[in-house]
This record gives structure tokens, C-alpha cells and sequence, in this order.
């Protein structure tokens, strides 16, 4: 057996990059700026109370996530589970993947979380302040853009590809 021959046979996984999608630098910064935005709004509008309000549906939009993605991917895919954690690098902030993911099971569990989400944000409306309400649901369309706008570039690909998150570009590999 020759050194190529045992190189090919030892490869489990072989992806080949598709696409890579560029994260510019300035989508960043106005990202994070319509975030200081609301929560000046918010207090514009219901003064100290709606920016208390704003830091809460923040806090609970991002509770809602996490729990909302951890049921869905025991349900979904366990194995998946261990590979998902808290990210801090814009613009993925929340609950993501640290590691490559399917693109169907990345699709299908924005797609719970985009619903569970809204439904959320609604159950308080009934009782809770009006800047709450308005927090959680700014807080959860906020979380989601990114994500969003990443299955949007990606809806022509094949979902049995994967996909890898970084803090500067987003990779598309397919095998």
C-alpha cells in the first residue's frame, strides 16, 4: 500500500468549501448600535422604567433561547447537543454553535425558535408593562437578524451541507 493510498483510505470526513460568506466589519458596529438605539428609545418614550424593562426582555429573550434550543436539540439531533454553547463574538451573540453544524438542523431549529419566540414575547402581553413586551420582542428580532440573514444567503444550498461559524466569516462545506 502506498503513503497516497492509506491517506485516502484514512479520511472519514471530506467536505469541500462551497462558499464563504464575508461578515463586514461596519454590518457589525451598525448592528450593535441599533441595540443602543432601542434602549435609548426606550427610555425616551417610558423613561428609567423602559430601560429597565429593555435590560429584563434581554435577559429573557436570551433564557428563552437557550431553553428553547437545548429542548429542541434533545429532541432533534442529542449528539448535536454538546456542540452548542454561549457565544460572545458579533455578530453571533447566544446560544450557537461552536463547532460545525448541519445546515438542515441549524435551519429547523431557527425556524423553533423564531415561533417559540414570538409566542413568548406574546404570553406577557396581557400582564406584563408595555416596555416589556416591546423589549422582548425587539430583543428577540435583534438576536435573530444575524442568523436570519445567514439562512437567507444559504436558502439555495443543500441542507445536508454544514456550516461554520466564525466572528469574521461564515464557511459552507458540502461532502
Amino acid at each position: 500500500m502506498t503513503d497516497t493510498q492509506a491517506s485516502r483510505e484514512a479520511t472519514f470526513y471530506h467536505y469541500t468549501l462551497i462558499r464563504k460568506i464575508a461578515l463586514r466589519p461596519e454590518s457589525k458596529y451598525s448592528y450593535m448600535l441599533t441595540a443602543l438605539f432601542a434602549g435609548g428609545f426606550l427610555y425616551l418614550i417610558y423613561e428609567w422604567t423602559g430601560l429597565i424593562y429593555a435590560v429584563v426582555g434581554a435577559v429573557l429573550m436570551l433564557l428563552v433561547h437557550a431553553l428553547v434550543l437545548r429542548m429542541t436539540l434533545r429532541r432533534v439531533d442529542k449528539l448535536s447537543e454538546k456542540r452548542w454553547t454561549f457565544r460572545r463574538d458579533w455578530p453571533w451573540f447566544g446560544p450557537l454553535p461552536i463547532m460545525d453544524t448541519q445546515l438542515r438542523l441549524f435551519r429547523r431549529l431557527h425556524f423553533h425558535l423564531a415561533l417559540v419566540g414570538c409566542c413568548v414575547a406574546g404570553l406577557f402581553y396581557p400582564w406584563a408593562h408595555s416596555s416589556l413586551v416591546i423589549a422582548m420582542v425587539y430583543w428577540h428580532v435583534w438576536l435573530l437578524t444575524p442568523r436570519i440573514q445567514l439562512l437567507h444567503k444559504l436558502r439555495k444550498e443543500k441542507g445536508d451541507g454544514v456550516i461554520r461559524l466564525e466572528s469574521r466569516e461564515v464557511s459552507y462545506y458540502h461532502q
